[in-house]
């Protein structure tokens, strides 16, 4: 299993002071210093399992961790607070998650929306799906794109199931293809993607994630 990568001693104690010094802080726990601080890459060690999206997606859904402190803070970061420098961080969580995928499979994106992209400057998955390639030694390939935009914010995981149908596309084919994604948490736009993938010819084999949201608790009376 892989971890995070610390590098030597001596090269994170001159981060370390760096960033001391530049008044740089812990994208995990507000810590000052490096980001990630040595508690957070403890913290963030990946623990790989099938979650229970899964059964929305259709195919068995790998996350490296649970989506709760500190990977939140990480992942919100990269994503919206142009810290690039997390790539590695986040990088290696995916390639935690995605294994080792079947010689003839390619990684495949899921796709952020074009406004999603133009706010943030970049497409976060594009750069993590990339990223992991030239690790995994599997090609990645951005076969999916939007083709109707949509809203999940304060959405049930009914309400986002059917708002997220049709709102993919997929370039035709016959790939065998692994889906990675940063977070699932209902699952519906792994479902989306998959259902595109088969649509255009492809075949999906599993999904892999940085982190997954807990499916909240049902009592029983």
């Amino acid at each position: 299993m892989k971890t995070v990568h610390l590098g030597d001693r001596v090269g994170w104690l001159w981060d370390a002071g760096l960033d001391l010094l530049l008044g740089a802080s812990c994208h995990g726990c507000g810590v000052p210093g490096r980001s990630p601080c040595p508690q957070c890459i403890v913290a963030m060690l990946p623990h790989p399992e099938v979650v229970s999206q899964s059964l929305t997606v259709g195919v068995p859904v790998y996350a490296a961790c649970q989506y709760d402190a500190p990977t939140s803070g990480f992942v919100i970061a990269y994503k919206d607070r142009e810290a690039w420098q997390l790539t590695a961080t986040l990088g290696e969580l995916l390639l935690s998650a995605l294994g080792r995928p079947p010689p003839d499979c390619v990684i495949v994106p899921v796709p952020s929306s074009p406004n999603a992209v133009r706010q943030r400057g970049f497409d976060h998955m594009g750069s993590l799906a990339r990223w992991v390639a030239k690790r995994s030694g599997v090609a990645s390939v951005g076969l999916l794109r939007y083709v109707r935009a949509v809203e999940h914010v304060g959405l049930s995981a009914t309400q986002r199931k059917l708002l997220t149908r049709a709102t993919m596309r997929a370039s035709p084919g016959r790939r065998r293809v692994v889906l990675v994604d940063d977070v699932t948490t209902t699952g519906a736009s792994l479902a989306e993607a998959r259902r595109a993938l088969l649509a255009a010819g492809h075949e999906v084999c599993y999904a892999a994630t940085i982190a997954h949201v807990l499916a909240p608790q049902t009592s029983r009376s």
